[in-house]
């Protein structure tokens, strides 16, 4: 039972070094994107957002819809 202990360690370290390389990358990546990118990156996130939300709440809309309202609203 030990070993099987330090082995979840170990592996709970391993992807904790994976998820902060990865991390670190996605960071640089979005860091070198100009204005225009960011924003546009940053409007698709808030489409996202509030079509998650809306489903969560019980909403019936469908992702679609939720693209056209962000054209909309943009």
């Amino acid at each position: 039972m030990l070993k099987a202990i330090k082995r979840m360690q170990k592996a709970r370290k391993d992807i904790t070094k994976q998820l902060f390389v990865i991390m670190n990358a996605a960071k640089k990546r979005l860091d070198k994107l100009t204005p225009t990118q960011r924003a546009t990156l940053e409007k698709g996130w808030d489409i996202e957002h509030a079509y998650y939300s809306s489903a969560l709440e019980g909403s019936k809309l469908d992702r679609k819809h939720f693209e056209e309202l962000g054209e909309k609203v943009a």
